[in-house]
């Protein structure tokens, strides 16, 4: 259950809920759900979890992450559709791996070789629709 905050944050931010707003259709306290969301409070008891599962329209197994625990849940769409392009695409895995390692410096330099080189390419274009 330790992705519990992870998976809760992901269905309010999906379903653009507050904690208010949970805590009111799962009929729970406002305490008992931030707690949950922030992660503070690891081990809920079954009606809770139950109440907020409903809330979400989703199973326990999906809230508690035990039904497809090799599938990423994001909080956002564009990094979910940023990782499934790398995940997709031997050639970016490469970079992503090379890159992780840089320091802040040497990644500053790839990332402003990156913008030069679209650029470039950029103005091939132009230049060869002209």
């Amino acid at each position: 259950m330790e992705n519990l905050c992870l998976k809760v944050n992901y269905f309010k931010k999906k379903l653009k809920l507050t904690n208010m707003q949970i805590s009111k259709l799962a009929n729970l306290p406002v305490a008992t759900v931030e707690r949950i969301a922030s992660g503070r409070t690891k081990n809920p008891n079954l009606r809770t979890l139950k109440a907020m599962a409903a809330v979400f329209e989703c199973s326990l197994d999906e809230l508690m992450n035990l039904q497809d625990m090799t599938k990423p849940y994001y909080l956002d769409e564009q990094t979910a559709e940023i990782a499934q392009k790398i995940y997709n695409d031997e050639s970016l895995k490469a970079l992503y791996s090379a890159v992780q390692t840089l320091s802040f410096e040497n990644l500053q330099a790839v990332i402003g070789l990156a913008e030069r080189l679209n650029i470039l390419q950029e103005q091939n274009l132009y230049l060869k629709n002209k």
